[in-house]
């Protein structure tokens, strides 16, 4: 009795998948079977408002804005954009939703962005990506930091590639600092070299410092000499000095005989005058 009852249901299930699926195809296509008619689906960007019936079409009106519809359909309504947290990636239109994207620093938490957590990884690091569930066809995603570069290399950040570390012993040189995820390895010639080397620094430097001392001593000694021959040359000698006050005194007695002459033949012209007027 069972087995009937489950064989009948199993028929009438494939003739009214059947019948269904012959209605179906009757209408042609951008249209579905409701209540017995072909009624036309709504476009993208669209949405139902009445349905059709046997005076009309089906009535589709454009979404609002916030809204969209991307496929055919008969919904009396559109479906809301997606909000993003952070940034737009693609703005929402009427026959797309919007895309996001998270800002410079910070990861998507799922497959739409919807939300976004921060990039906890630092240089020389990159974060794994793994699924750790799905809802709603939307994958869910956590994170965990690996090295960005093979062993043995390490991140260059401005030239945002992988480079191999300096291998000191093979130049010749030791290790004065290994190399790890962000910086290469630092190499320096080794103890005995760098000790000789530093001698020859001091006797340089040394040497460097007297040839200096000498080349003050010498512009000195010059500078001292140039000093004392223009004073020599700026003042006159003692003998000289005696000549300039001798001439002045000669010039004086001169002054004074021209005085006396000249008081003299102003006397002889006053005495002459005096006599013709008498």
């Amino acid at each position: 009795m069972i087995l009937l009852n489950l064989s009948l249901a199993v028929l009438s299930a494939c003739v009214l998948g059947i019948w269904t699926k012959g209605h179906d195809v009757s209408c042609g296509v951008g249209q579905t079977e409701i209540n017995g008619r072909c009624c036309k689906l709504c476009p993208p960007g669209t949405y139902m408002e009445e349905f059709c019936s046997k005076d009309h079409q089906t009535k589709c009106s454009p979404c609002k804005e916030g809204y969209f519809s991307d496929k055919e359909h008969i919904f009396d309504r559109c479906k809301p954009c997606r909000s993003c947290p952070q940034e737009y990636a693609v703005k929402c239109t009427p026959t797309t939703n919007a895309n996001c994207s998270c800002r410079p620093g910070f990861l998507c938490s799922n497959s739409i962005c919807s939300l976004c957590e921060e990039n906890k990884c630092v240089i020389g690091d990159r974060p794994k990506r793994t699924v750790v569930s799905t809802k709603a066809e939307v994958r869910e995603y956590a994170y965990q930091c690996e090295p960005r570069c093979p062993h043995k290399e390490y991140f260059k950040e401005k030239e945002n590639i992988c480079k191999p570390w300096t291998q000191c012993h093979e130049l010749g040189l030791s290790e004065r600092l290994p190399g790890n995820k962000t910086h290469n390895s630092v190499c320096e010639r080794p103890a005995e070299e760098r000790d000789s080397g530093n001698c020859v620094h001091i006797i340089v430097s040394i040497g460097l410092v007297l040839l200096s001392l000498i080349f003050l001593t010498i512009l000195f000694n010059t500078c001292v000499k140039n000093l004392r021959k223009h004073k020599t040359i700026g003042y006159p000698t003692a003998a000289n000095q005696d000549d300039f006050r001798l001439s002045k005194e000669e010039s004086g007695h001169q002054l004074i005989h021209q005085d006396e002459s000249k008081h003299s033949d102003n006397c002889g012209q006053l005495h002459l005058e005096t006599v013709i007027a008498s």
